[in-house]
C-alpha cells in the first residue's frame, strides 16, 4: 500500500488491463537469482516467488500466452553483462536454469538472453504478434534491470505495458520503488498480484 501511494504521484496516463488482450512475461526466475548460495542471489525474490507462481497459473487457466526468460551467454559471445559485473552465467550452467517452481510448459515460450534485454535477438515479439497480444504484464528480477528494459522496449513496440509491483524484486526497496516510479511515469501501468488474479 506503501508503493502504491508512492507511484500515484508519477500517475500519468494509466491504463485498465484487460487480461483476456495479455501475455506474461516472467523474467530471469532463474537459480542464479533464486538459489541462496549464489553471488547473483536476490533476497526478495523468494517473496515474489508465490505471487509469481499464483500469476502464470492465472494466464494458463485464462489460456493466454507466457514467456519464460532466462540469462546465460554461450560461449564465444559478447558479454557485456559479464565484463560490467566481472561475473556472467554460461549456457548449460546449473546457475542458468529457470527453478523448479516455474518450470515452463510444451506450449510457453522459453527464450535465453545474453543481455538485459528481453527482445533483442529472442522470439518474443514475434510470439505476441502470433497470439494477437495487445498488453504485456512483466515480472520476475531485477525490477530496476531486466524488468525496466523489458518494459521499456515493450511501450516502445506500441504494447500497454503492466508491473506487478509485488511480483517484481529488486536487490533493496529503493532499487525497486525509483524503478517502479520512472515506470510508472512514463511506461506502464502498475498492479498488485491480487489485481491480476480478479480479472481472470
Amino acid at each position: 500500500m506503501q508503493w502504491k501511494k508512492k507511484l500515484q504521484s508519477a500517475r500519468k496516463r494509466w491504463k485498465t488491463f484487460d487480461l483476456s488482450k495479455s501475455a506474461l512475461v516472467v523474467v530471469d526466475m532463474q537459480k542464479y537469482f533464486l538459489d541462496e548460495s549464489s553471488h547473483a542471489f536476490v533476497p526478495s525474490s523468494t517473496s515474489i516467488l508465490p505471487n509469481v507462481i499464483e500469476i502464470v497459473q492465472t494466464y494458463r487457466k485464462a489460456d493466454r500466452p507466457v514467456a519464460f526468460t532466462y540469462f546465460a551467454v554461450k560461449e564465444g559471445e559478447p558479454d557485456p553483462i559479464g565484463e560490467w559485473w566481472g561475473r556472467s552465467v554460461k549456457e548449460g550452467e546449473d546457475a542458468s536454469k529457470i527453478v523448479k517452481e516455474l518450470q515452463p510448459l510444451e506450449e510457453d515460450l522459453v527464450m535465453r538472453k545474453s543481455s538485459y534485454s528481453s527482445f533483442k535477438d529472442t522470439d518474443l515479439e514475434e510470439f505476441m504478434k502470433k497470439k494477437d497480444v495487445e498488453n504485456l504484464v512483466i515480472t520476475g528480477v531485477l525490477t530496476n534491470i531486466c524488468c525496466e528494459t523489458a518494459a521499456r522496449e515493450a511501450f516502445s513496440l506500441g504494447y500497454d505495458v503492466f508491473i506487478p509491483i509485488d511480483a517484481t524484486a529488486s536487490y533493496n526497496e529503493e532499487m525497486h520503488v525509483s524503478s517502479l516510479i520512472t515506470l510508472c511515469y512514463a511506461f506502464a501501468t502498475p498492479l498488485s498480484t491480487q489485481e491480476i488474479l480478479k480479472s481472470s
